[in-house]
């Protein structure tokens, strides 16, 4: 594993918009020394098809999970607008606030 440097470290802060003080750029380093040995695991895997099923799964076109867009009636306002204290032209009524 690349030991990240402490130039590193600064840049990513800096690209975040972070300004940390030496104790947190220790913390984050401790972090990102743990992190970075499972990201270099996981770029290694082979994630080639390794069999059929496989192979059948992803040649299924996207049209098969998509239903068709239509539209629906539905009284759910008018349930929800029963339960509101005051309503008026099918919008909710609230005191002013503000003068």
């Amino acid at each position: 594993m690349e030991r990240i440097r402490n130039e590193e470290l600064e840049r990513i802060a800096r690209l975040a918009g972070l300004s940390l003080s030496d104790e947190e750029k220790e913390l984050l380093f401790s972090d990102l020394s743990r992190i970075v040995p499972y990201m270099e695991r996981i770029a290694e895997l082979d994630l080639s098809l390794e069999n059929e099923d496989d192979a059948a799964v992803n040649s299924i076109s996207e049209e098969t999970f998509l239903r068709e867009d239509r539209a629906e009636t539905s009284d759910i306002s008018d349930k929800i607008l029963a339960q509101a204290p005051l309503s008026k032209d099918g919008l909710f009524t609230v005191p002013r606030t503000v003068e």
